[in-house]
């Protein structure tokens, strides 16, 4: 009986700091910046970033494997 007490306890406190923390839903809405698909310069820095990361890769494994 006193375990099913404890466990109680722990959750109905549990539940009170959930709900006592405050919500701010701006930290989502400042970090995301718009990306249109259509944009061609976002799109070609993408693509040119990951081309770099590619043949770094490349690079890695080659001086291992030597």
């Amino acid at each position: 009986m006193k375990i099913a007490v404890l466990a109680l306890l722990v959750c109905l406190v549990a539940i009170a700091y959930v709900q006592a923390a405050p919500v701010d839903e701006t930290i989502i809405g400042d970090s995301v910046e718009p990306f249109h698909p259509a944009d061609d310069s976002e799109f070609s820095k993408k693509a040119l970033v990951k081309g770099l990361i590619i043949l770094k890769v490349k690079k890695v494994k080659k001086l291992l494997k030597g």
